[in-house]
This record gives C-alpha cells, sequence and structure tokens, in this order.
C-alpha cells in the first residue's frame, strides 16, 4: 500500500492534570468540617483516658470554630490565620490534634497553600487510629489526592491513590486520573496495567472505557515499542469508538505486518474506501491499477471515475498517466463483458466459480456474487478459500446480511492476512 503512516497518538494532557478534580476546594473543606458540638471543652487537668467523648481545652475550642466560622463566611485568611494560631498552641493533646490538623488542612485548601494541606492530611491520616471506620479514612483520602493534585505533588498523588484503592475506594475518578498521572510521569508500564484494571471495572459496571484511557494505553505501548500492543489497543478503541482516524492508522498497519500476503493489498484499499480513507492521488491510482492487474476492470473503472468527480483526478502532471488508466480499464472491461458469457458457461469446478463470484463483486452485483461465493464453498476443495469466505462474506454484509455475514468472517481460517482483513470488516460492519 501506499500508505505507510502513523496516527499520532499523544497524552493528550498537560504537565497540570488540575483540570480533572476529584473534588472542588469547596468539596474538599466540606468533606474536612467536623463539628466541635460533641467534643468536651474542659482545662488540661480534667482530661481522663477514660472519657468518652474528646476532651479539649476551651482556648483550642474557641480559635477552631472561629477558623471555621470565619471560612464558612468566606474569610478564607482570617480562617486560616486562626488554624495556624491553633497548630501553634503548645501541648497539643491526642485528643485535640485530630481537629486541629482537619481545621488546618481546610483552611489551608481555602487559601490554596496545597502543599501544606497534602503535608497536614499525610500527618492526619497516618496517626489515624486502627479503628477508624473505613469510609472516613477513604474520605480524608480523596481530599488528600485531590490536594496532591492541586500541589502537582503527582509522587505523592501515586502513593496514596494506591492507598485508596487497596482500600476499596469508590470513586471512579481516583484511577482515571492515576492513569493520567502515570502518563505524565512516563511510567507506561503502569498506565498500560491501570488501564487494563479500568477496563475489568468498566466491563462490570457495563459502561465504555474512556477513549482518553484507551488512547493513553496505545500510546504507553507505542512509547515502549510494543507493536502488538499497540495494535491491540488500536484495535480496542477502533472497536468501541470507531472513526475515520484510527481506522487511517489500522490499515495501514496490516500492510506492515512481516506475514502480509500482498494478495490482500486490494482488500486494503477497499477497506480504505469504505472507511472514508481513499483521499490522495496515489491512493486511487494504486487501487484502480491493483484492481485492474487483478482482473477487475470493472472495479477499477469505478475508482477512476470517482477519482475524477472527487477533481483527485485530471490535472498535473500525472493527468495523462491518469486518462490512460481510464482508457485501459474501459478497454479491459469491454473485453471481459465480451468474454462473460463463455466464462459463466464453463466454470464447472469451485476455484473456477469463485473467481466468477470475484468478477460479479467487483461490478457491485452483490446478490449474484454472493449465491456465487455459495456454490463454490459447497462445492470444496478451494485453493483459497479463507480469501473466498472473507469476499462472500462482504457480499454478504452489502446485502444487508449482517449475521450471516459475520458467521462467514468467522470461518475465514488458515490464512493470517484473510483472518486479519475478516475481523476488521467486522469491526466496521459493527459501526455502521
Amino acid at each position: 500500500m501506499s500508505r505507510i503512516q502513523f496516527f499520532k497518538f499523544k497524552p493528550l494532557l498537560k504537565r497540570s492534570i488540575a483540570n480533572n478534580l476529584l473534588r472542588t476546594a469547596l468539596g474538599m473543606t466540606m468533606a474536612l468540617a467536623i463539628p466541635l458540638m460533641a467534643v468536651t471543652s474542659a482545662p488540661l487537668h480534667a482530661q481522663t483516658a477514660n472519657a468518652q467523648a474528646p476532651v479539649l481545652r476551651p482556648e483550642m475550642v474557641k480559635l477552631l470554630q472561629a477558623s471555621q466560622s470565619a471560612g464558612k463566611e468566606s474569610q478564607f485568611e482570617k480562617a486560616f490565620s486562626l488554624a495556624q494560631q491553633a497548630m501553634s498552641m503548645p501541648n497539643i493533646t491526642k485528643d485535640e490534634k485530630p481537629y486541629v490538623l482537619r481545621t488546618l488542612a481546610a483552611s489551608a485548601i481555602q487559601v490554596k497553600k496545597f502543599g501544606l494541606a497534602v503535608s497536614t492530611l499525610e500527618t492526619l491520616i497516618q496517626e489515624l487510629p486502627d479503628t477508624t471506620p473505613p469510609d472516613q479514612k477513604l474520605a480524608l483520602l480523596e481530599s488528600l489526592l485531590s490536594a496532591s493534585q492541586q500541589a502537582q505533588e503527582l509522587e505523592r498523588f501515586v502513593k496514596w491513590a494506591r492507598v485508596y484503592l487497596d482500600l476499596g475506594g469508590r470513586n471512579t475518578s481516583v484511577r482515571s486520573v492515576l492513569i493520567q498521572t502515570f502518563s505524565v510521569l512516563k511510567k507506561h508500564e503502569e498506565v498500560i496495567k491501570e488501564v487494563n484494571a479500568k477496563i475489568k471495572f468498566d466491563e462490570g459496571l457495563k459502561v465504555k472505557t474512556p477513549e482518553n484511557e484507551l488512547r493513553l494505553m496505545a500510546y504507553g505501548h507505542r512509547m515502549l515499542k510494543d507493536d502488538a500492543g499497540y495494535s491491540a489497543s488500536l484495535k480496542l478503541l477502533l472497536q468501541t469508538y470507531p472513526s475515520k482516524a484510527y481506522w487511517a492508522e489500522v490499515i495501514p498497519r496490516v500492510a506492515r505486518q512481516a506475514n502480509f500476503n500482498p494478495r490482500f493489498d486490494l482488500d486494503l484499499y477497499r477497506l480504505l474506501e469504505v472507511t472514508g480513507n481513499l483521499e490522495d492521488v496515489s491512493e486511487y491510482s494504486d487501487m484502480a491499477s491493483q484492481a485492474l492487474k487483478n482482473g477487475f476492470p470493472a472495479e477499477s473503472l469505478r475508482v477512476v471515475e470517482l477519482a475524477y468527480s472527487a477533481g483527485i483526478f485530471g490535472k498535473g502532471s500525472d493527468a495523462a498517466n491518469q486518462q490512460k488508466l481510464r482508457q485501459q480499464a474501459q478497454q479491459k472491461l469491454a473485453e471481459d463483458e465480451k468474454a462473460l458469457p463463455a466464462l459463466e458457461k464453463s466454470a464447472k469446478d469451485a476455484n473456477t466459480i469463485s473467481s466468477l463470484a470475484d468478477v460479479y463483486a467487483s461490478q457491485q452485483k452483490w446478490e449474484l456474487a454472493s449465491t456465487t461465493y455459495s456454490k463454490a464453498i459447497e462445492m470444496g476443495g478451494l485453493r483459497r478459500e479463507a480469501e473466498v469466505r472473507l469476499h462472500a462474506g462482504i457480499a454478504l454484509s452489502k446485502l444487508g446480511k449482517k449475521a450471516e455475514a459475520e458467521k462467514m468472517w468467522d470461518q475465514v481460517q488458515g490464512e493470517p492476512t484473510a483472518m486479519e482483513v475478516a475481523q476488521l470488516w467486522k469491526i466496521w460492519q459493527k459501526a455502521n
């Protein structure tokens, strides 16, 4: 094939991933808010190890309440200053520390001091008692993850995202952002691992894995020079999010495979045509020439006329050659039309009959082609049965018999290129 190009997969994200936040700043501060109504205000000497409720000194309660109130009134700098005062108080007790850390983290987020919020939340989470309910820990982890994003602390985000997922966190955004973060960090093996896990998770929910995540997996395979993985990712993208651009990448890659059988060059051009990717002069010329060489002047002439109609042929230095190709196709078609009745009468064996079916298909006589392919297959003894079944499936698909076409393509066996092309036709048919 003439087209040898790579579709330019890019990570689709900048160094910053703040556009896909797990929580807004408001959401984070709300998650960190804690009522101080349930605590006991008492002098330090009145606290006991057996107290049912946390015991905080009155002056500490006053500072924390003032900070939270200021935050609710959008007086963020004041809230932060009061939280810092609370944190600076001497002899902070075990009961007081979680409240102080939460308040400081919330106010730090409000004034966009995300680095401080991250370190404060890390301390809070690391000092949580073993009896802390999982949901409470997960909520704190979500706040930490979002603050890590905001601070662009990517390695920290990765560390705590792992903890969150291992604890069974249900926020689906976490794994999505983790995938993006790994891509930014150029940890392509981890991207692939996480996307595969996400695919299984999404399958359980019966939802499609987002296109960007599949693209990141394909990009990861390409960066690792894993050609097989890249091709598999491309096909998954094609199946899930079919587009002209993905077809433009997938089809030429088939021609570059080590085991590609050049007999199927014309079949690849046919796929380029049906996917809207037959575009430039060389592609039209190559397809028309291939069709003529293979004994299909009707198809050759049809492609030539399409090129003229689109304004692609008939101009420039190749105009004379293009006109010559048109005349050759016209002349050969006239000759074949005269010879066709004799060929139809003499076709007795399966191989000759299948060749006749190919001629009908090249003329887009799909009903006649389909019945003729079926006759050849039923007779048996085909030299190239895989190729015949591939073309028989195309004829069935053109007739709108999709289930029969898919069944026929599934029966293409033994010829790797024919099998590959058949699977691509299946993908195309499902999207059309």
